[in-house]
């Protein structure tokens, strides 16, 4: 039956004449048609429709655990995520302070190094005072 719809349906759509694409409209209306009365008109019709319903709702029931599943999944996900997140904000806090005692540290050696040279540099010049002391003093 099949074979016979997409031949006629190639003749309908090869023939330019413009009364083909009437012609195809009113071939594939005849089939839905057709295919309405059988699953409304007949026995095996109603059967086959209730099948197709059955089919159709364990389709749905199983989409939507499917969906119910994927769901729950992707919320223990979002939880992973969260957790990482917090193990990663808590390691970079901690090596900012890290960072900070240390730059504190190297800070107060500079600073201590640089007063053992103001000291040096005072006791140097008081030295070199000492010794010009005695020298005539410009006019």
């Amino acid at each position: 039956m099949f074979l016979a719809m997409t031949i006629i349906t190639e003749n309908i759509m090869n023939n330019e004449r413009p009364d083909s694409k009437f012609l195809l409209g009113f071939f594939i209306g005849g089939l839905i048609g057709a295919v309405i009365i059988f699953f409304l008109g007949t026995k095996e019709g109603k059967k086959a429709g209730k099948l197709i319903e059955k089919k159709g709702k364990e389709a749905l029931d199983d989409l939507e655990e499917r969906v119910g599943d994927l769901e729950e999944k992707g919320k223990e996900l979002i939880a992973r995520g969260e957790e990482i997140k917090d193990q990663v904000v808590e390691r970079i806090k901690d090596k900012a302070d890290e960072v900070k005692e240390d730059t504190a540290k190297r800070l107060d050696s500079a600073l201590e190094k640089l007063e053992d040279v103001q000291k040096d540099t005072l006791h140097t010049t008081t030295t070199i005072r000492k010794h010009f002391v005695n020298l005539p003093k410009k006019k």
